[in-house]
C-alpha cells in the first residue's frame, strides 16, 4: 500500500525568536502588569516600594560621585559630564529595580492607570498601589541617604560639594520649572520601563533602561524618588535647605509633573493608540 507523505509545515519568513513583541502586545503587558500589581499584598507593595526607593538612592549616589564630582571634566567639556553623569548611576538604579521586582512610584503611575483605562484594574487598586509605592520609596531614599551619609561616601571634597550644589539647586527651582523637568523626565522612565516589558531577556531589559534615563539625566530633568534621596542626601552633607524648601520648590511640583507625563504621554497616549475597543 502506498504510504502517506506528511507536510513538512514550513512557515514563511518567521520572525526571529529574539524579536521584541509589537506595541500592542507591550501595552497588553503593562495591563496585565497592573492586574498582578492590584492583586498583591498591600505590605509587600510597600516593602517593594522601600526597596525601590533605596535602590533608586543608590544609582544617584553612584551619579553624584562619579559624573557630578568632577569639576575638571565639567570645566573642560561640560557635554561630556553631562553624558557621564547620565550614562553611569541612575540607569544602574532602575536595572536593579527592574531585575528585583521592586515597586518604584513613576512607573506605577503608568502601569495602573493603563489597567483602570482598560477596565481591567479599579480606581481602588490604583490609589493603594499609588500610595504605598510612594510612601515605601519616600522612606527606602531616606534611609539610603542616612547610609550614605553614614559611610562617608561623599567625603572627598568634589564629592561633597557635589552633592551640596545639586541639593541647593534642585530645592531653589521654580515651581513650574520642577513640574515641566517632571513631565519630561517621567515621559523617558516610563518609555524605559515600556521597554523592559518588550523583552524577556536581561541584556534586553538593560538595553532599553539605558537610553531613556541617561537621556533625562543628562539634560537635567527631574525624578521625584531619585530627589526623595539627592535633597536629603545633600542637606545631610551641609546643603542649606529646609524640609519645606525641599517638599514645595522640588518634591511635589516634581511629583505632579511626573504623574501628569505618565498619565497623558504614556498611559493615554498608548491606551488612545491600542487600548480602545
Amino acid at each position: 500500500a502506498p504510504t502517506a507523505r506528511r507536510g513538512l509545515g514550513v512557515v514563511a519568513n518567521p520572525a526571529p525568536t529574539g524579536d521584541a513583541p509589537p506595541p500592542p502586545a507591550v501595552f497588553n503587558t503593562v495591563c496585565a502588569t497592573a492586574e498582578k500589581k492590584a492583586a498583591q499584598d498591600p505590605t509587600t507593595t510597600l516593602v517593594l516600594g522601600f526597596s525601590a526607593g533605596a535602590l533608586i538612592g543608590i544609582g544617584a549616589l553612584l551619579m553624584s560621585c562619579i559624573g557630578a564630582a568632577s569639576p575638571a571634566l565639567a570645566a573642560a567639556n561640560p557635554g561630556l559630564c553631562n553624558f557621564l553623569k547620565g550614562a553611569v548611576g541612575l540607569p544602574a538604579g532602575l536595572t536593579l529595580v527592574i531585575l528585583t521586582g521592586a515597586e518604584l512610584f513613576t512607573g506605577n503611575v503608568m502601569t495602573m492607570l493603563s489597567g483602570v483605562l482598560t477596565k481591567r484594574v479599579k480606581t481602588e487598586a490604583l490609589i493603594r498601589n499609588w500610595v504605598l509605592s510612594y510612601t515605601g520609596n519616600f522612606i527606602g531614599s531616606v534611609v539610603m541617604a542616612y547610609l550614605a551619609f553614614g559611610a562617608a561616601t561623599a567625603a572627598a571634597p568634589a564629592a561633597k560639594a557635589a552633592v551640596i550644589g545639586i541639593a541647593t539647586t534642585k530645592a531653589s527651582l521654580p515651581f513650574a520649572v520642577a513640574f515641566f523637568k517632571g513631565v519630561l523626565c517621567n515621559w523617558l522612565v516610563c518609555l524605559a520601563v515600556w521597554g523592559t516589558m518588550a523583552s524577556t531577556s536581561v541584556a534586553g531589559k538593560i538595553l532599553a533602561i539605558f537610553w531613556p534615563i541617561s537621556t533625562f539625566v543628562a539634560l537635567g530633568f527631574e525624578h521625584s524618588v531619585a530627589n526623595m534621596f539627592l535633597i536629603p542626601h545633600g542637606i545631610l552633607c551641609g546643603a542649606q535647605v529646609s524640609v519645606a524648601d525641599m517638599m514645595l520648590n522640588n518634591i511635589i511640583p516634581v511629583t505632579l509633573g511626573n504623574v501628569f507625563a505618565a498619565a497623558v504621554f504614556v498611559a493615554g497616549l498608548h491606551f488612545y493608540a491600542y487600548g480602545r475597543e
